[in-house]
């Protein structure tokens, strides 16, 4: 289920993990899949850029709010609801 019907945008410090790669900080922007994906309705996560500090991310988005965290989430939450057997699609 999406965490919200709106686009928004947000600023996550890095830390190694699934998504990250090096230090500094990540602007995403956050929307539904649109109405034609098999993901309609749930939440799209996409990279916009690497900051070194967030200093410079803030100044680059300013539409962007800093969390601490992050808005990843596993591919099992997003796609467990899609059908096992191939003739369902």
């Amino acid at each position: 289920m999406t965490r919200s019907s709106r686009t928004y945008y947000t600023i996550e410090q890095n830390s190694h993990g699934a998504t990250y790669c090096e230090e500094g900080f990540t602007v995403y922007k956050l929307s539904p899949y649109p109405r034609s994906s098999v993901l309609a309705g749930q939440e799209c996560r996409a990279w916009l850029a690497n900051f070194p500090t967030l200093t410079e991310a803030q100044r680059a988005y300013p539409e962007a709010q800093y969390i601490a965290g992050s808005t990843y989430q596993d591919i099992e939450s997003v796609v467990g609801h899609l059908p096992d057997d191939e003739d369902a699609y």
